[in-house]
């Protein structure tokens, strides 16, 4: 884990910048819930920090208070583990002849009431026996806050830990490191957020899982449950959580289905845990990994995906085809979706062909596409876009333009 001391004149900002990471991330990894850093604090830069607090909250499941009626966020009536819990999960039995209501008691959440939100980690079972989660708090503070009950968690089960647990799934080695890039915006594969509109994010890219956003997350699931049905049961089924459909599948728990399921999911720390523990499961990360090419990079990378310029329809592959670019046009995807990421590249392209003379489609093959990258900082007016995309331009790809 690596640490950084704070030095004069510096800000959360300038030292996400320095070591590559947001702001959101350097204050979930050391437990900061405002901006106020001090010269000489010790500070975690990566995964893994966070205080180990003194938990005063009973621990779940074994006894009940959860949210204290003086907590002004929650009422006295949201459910509380155990609380009726083989009717939560339906006192489903299990192949090992258990039920989800025992087995999810081996998902441990412990609370430190802070008053306006409760400090949380969550312990779970893995191949090691338990690991837990870092410390992460409810009542996220963020402006984009819609469920007070959901928490924000970055992750432990890193991209190059796990590498070699999916590289033969991509068809060009320098694909992982564009989803690396981009994991490192997003999370890793563990990674989960529960408190803004998606309702239910999770993973190395945040797959959703609200309707409204394409309800990727589901897909996930369905191809987690089609690789591998004993994967899927020991790390979902078990624990009251399935998913049923193909093209468009659905998530089903605790007597819920789609968006309803992905709520109730979101609500309980418990089953928040399930879906961290997955994200250590080969069979998950390699979902995780097809999903993302399927629905980012092969759609973004196709040769009918172009954008309209002097007067015709460009194929984005005769444009933008180095490695920085190819990383540009993926991450925008992600990002923006599709359709968003063709809007914010045909601007830019147009933009830095007319500051370099070129005047025809038939020019573009020789644009610089650094100053494409840049054209697309310049044009967004959201701080966290511009960051996010001017990390492209010191990350290490090459923007050289390979014909081969």
């Amino acid at each position: 884990m690596a640490t950084y001391t704070v030095q004069p004149k510096d800000t959360l900002y300038s030292i996400a910048k320095k070591f590559n990471i947001s702001v959101d991330q350097l204050k979930q990894f050391n437990n900061l819930y405002d901006n106020n850093i001090s010269i000489g604090q010790t500070l975690n830069v990566s995964s893994g920090g966070g205080y180990s607090p003194s938990y005063s909250d009973p621990v779940y499941p074994n006894s009940n208070p959860v949210y204290p009626n003086t907590n002004p966020v929650y009422s006295n009536t949201e459910p509380v583990y155990p609380n009726n819990s083989p009717s939560n999960y339906g006192g489903t039995t299990s192949s090992s002849g258990g039920s989800t209501a025992s087995s999810i008691s081996s998902f441990v959440v412990r609370k430190d009431n802070k008053g306006s939100y409760n400090s949380i980690v969550i312990s779970y079972p893995s191949s090691y026996g338990t690991d837990s989660t870092g410390t992460m708090r409810d009542n996220y503070p963020s402006p984009n806050l819609v469920n007070p009950r959901g928490v924000s968690y970055f992750g432990k089960s890193t991209f190059d830990a796990q590498r070699y647990q999916f590289e033969d799934l991509l068809p060009k080695a320098f694909y992982a490191d564009v989803l690396h890039f981009i994991g490192k915006n997003e999370g890793c594969f563990d990674a989960v957020n529960s408190y803004d509109k998606a309702i239910f994010s999770f993973g190395f890219i945040q797959f959703t899982g609200a309707s409204a956003s394409g309800s990727i997350l589901s897909k996930v699931l369905q191809r987690m449950k089609q690789n591998s049905s004993d994967a899927f049961y020991n790390s979902f089924s078990k624990f009251g959580i399935d998913v049923s459909g193909y093209g468009a599948p659905v998530v089903s728990a605790k007597g819920a289905s789609g968006d309803s399921a992905f709520t109730a999911i979101a609500n309980d720390l418990q089953l928040t845990g399930v879906f961290i523990a997955s994200g250590f499961e080969r069979e998950m990360i390699r979902a995780q990994i097809q999903i993302a090419q399927e629905e980012y990079m092969n759609k973004a990378l196709s040769d009918a995906t172009g954008i309209g310029i002097f007067g015709q329809q460009v194929p984005l592959n005769s444009v933008l085809f180095s490695e920085g670019g190819i990383a540009l046009r993926v991450d925008l995807a992600v990002n923006r979706g599709l359709s968003g990421s063709l809007a914010v590249l045909q601007k830019a392209v147009t933009q830095a062909a007319s500051s370099q003379g070129i005047y025809s489609a038939s020019g573009l093959g020789s644009i610089d596409e650094r100053s494409v990258v840049q054209a697309v900082i310049n044009n967004d007016t959201e701080q966290w876009k511009k960051d996010r995309t001017q990390k492209l331009l010191s990350s290490g790809f090459s923007f050289e333009k390979y014909y081969g």
